[in-house]
């Protein structure tokens, strides 16, 4: 590494996946831990990182800090078995209280909540920073400051990278898929192979330039990939038919993009020191990469009784009349956000099709909606998951169980953030808010042309956005625009405004 060191005594342990123990001034800082199944049983962390459960709960932290509630970060499971008195959280503070409601209800006492940029001094020589995505989306990254050494979390948070502090000393961030798109949906087989290089490609294009605006002397490959050890959901272990790389696949890319920027790989129990990296000497460490197949076979036989608890768990299937109170009570909780809205969707489960029509009197209804854009296929059982509120549709996506098809091949915006974040409001009325301040909100100038500032998909600051003949692209979602016109030309419908008439010669 070059750049600062960790200062010494300073540890920072890597626990798996975007999981990790940092130490400092007599404190210990535990991030995200997550060691059982996620998504209706179908996600494992990868590689394997059980060995090292008992050790993290029968220790005592000082700190716990969650960035946001998806399951590979917010593991329950794991939080009942660490001490709730002991332990002081820090949190992101979400418009919506469903983060700390849910640790009040884990028993844990002392929850710090900070915004964006809010800073909390845990000792002399330990601060941390939090950071937000400043869109409607909740999730956070924390920036830990030990005697000047900056480490920055990113985990798989999106802070605009208008905001990214700068001067990092260590970046951890996400550099594999964490999405359901392309691979759940139903594209024809080389439709899907242009599609999944298209998303890797710009997963790694957002690396590169996190990586280059944080000025980060050093990258922790971090947040991915998960493994599937249910056998119906082997296929998404294709490291080169998905978006789901290990590092090993982008290594060389990345040297090549960020000449002087040192890639440090820790397995789980790995620690970074003063002295540079320190293996756990845990057995078998790093076996994953000798063999492959033989590794995930064994781990799927270790776990067996995880994964399979998903298809053995009784359940009633959901009839149209409770399938109707579902989806009346989604909509009612969204009516602004769904305004003008009209959407029929065909939803399959086990065999029987329902049109839900979104927007319109009528509901449910048992039978096959004439113009359904989109088809999703739903278990029977993450079905009753979904319509008890055990999970919502994003975790029930997440899981990769679900099949989707659309037609014409556009992404909806309202619909899946309807599915996404319906279940709390608070997400869906800051969309309204976006959607609001896209009509008159700040304008820049680039290249010539004049056009609204945030993205009006996610609320990336395209300030940094790439423009090629006359086309700006975000560099978030990588959706692009006609600047002479606004129209979305690539991504979704959503249009960007333009003003023809600020247009520079």
């Amino acid at each position: 590494m070059t750049g600062r060191t960790l200062p010494r005594g300073a540890r920072i342990r890597s626990l798996g996946h975007a999981s990790y123990e940092i130490e400092h001034a007599g404190v210990r800082l535990l991030i995200d831990p997550w060691f059982h199944p996620a998504f209706l049983g179908s996600w494992f962390p990868f590689p394997d990182n059980r060995p090292l459960l008992d050790d993290v709960v029968t220790n005592v932290y000082d700190l716990l800090y969650l960035s946001h509630a998806h399951e590979d970060h917010f593991d329950e499971r794991t939080l009942e078995l660490i001490d709730r008195d002991a332990t002081t959280v820090v949190v992101p503070r979400f418009r919506s209280k469903a983060l700390v409601r849910r640790l009040e209800e884990l028993g844990f006492r002392t929850v710090v909540s900070l915004g964006h940029k809010e800073r909390h001094e845990v000792a002399d020589g330990f601060v941390l920073t939090m950071l937000l995505d400043t869109s409607h989306k909740e999730d956070s990254g924390l920036v830990v400051d030990l005697d000047g050494f900056r480490f920055l979390d990113l985990n798989d948070c999106n802070t605009p990278l208008s905001e990214l502090p700068t001067d990092v000393d260590l970046l951890s961030a996400q550099y594999s898929g964490a999405m359901w798109y392309p691979n759940c949906y139903a594209y024809p087989d080389e439709v899907q192979r242009r599609k999944t290089a298209e998303v890797r490609g710009d997963l790694f294009d957002t690396l590169v330039r996190k990586v280059r605006l944080t000025g980060a002397s050093a990258y922790l490959p971090a947040a991915g990939p998960p493994c599937f050890l249910d056998p119906e959901l082997e296929r998404f272990n294709d490291r080169t038919a998905t978006i789901f790389p290990v590092w090993d696949d982008l290594a060389d890319d990345f040297a090549a993009a960020c000449p002087g920027v040192a890639a440090v790989c820790l397995e789980p129990g790995d620690a970074l020191t003063a002295d540079g990296p320190v293996e756990s000497g845990l057995p078998g460490r790093a076996a994953w990469r000798e063999d492959p197949e033989g590794y995930l076979a064994a781990y799927r036989v270790r776990r067996a009784d995880e994964w399979a608890a998903y298809h053995e768990e009784p359940f009633e299937p959901v009839g149209a009349e409770e399938l109707s109170g579902y989806f009346a009570k989604l909509t009612s909780w969204n009516k602004r956000f769904l305004a003008d809205y009209e959407r029929d969707v065909r939803l399959v489960a086990d065999g029987v099709t329902w049109a839900v029509r979104l927007g319109r009197v009528g509901g449910v209804l048992e039978e096959d909606p004439v113009d359904a854009g989109y088809t999703i296929h739903v278990p029977p059982r993450a079905l009753r998951a979904i319509v008890d509120g055990r999970i919502g549709w994003e975790e029930a996506l997440l899981s990769l169980r679900l099949s989707l098809h659309r037609d014409p091949d556009v992404f909806d915006l309202t619909l899946m953030s309807l599915l996404r974040y319906g279940n709390q409001p608070a997400q869906t009325m800051q969309m309204v808010r976006e959607r609001d301040e896209a009509a008159s909100g700040e304008t820049i100038e680039r290249c010539g042309y004049a056009f609204q500032r945030f993205c009006p998909h996610a609320g990336e600051d395209l300030a940094h956005a790439d423009i090629e003949d006359g086309v700006v692209e975000c560099p978030r979602h990588h959706w692009k625009w006609d600047l002479a016109t606004g129209e979305c030309v690539s991504g979704g419908t959503v249009p960007l405004r333009v003003d023809p008439s600020e247009r520079v010669p």
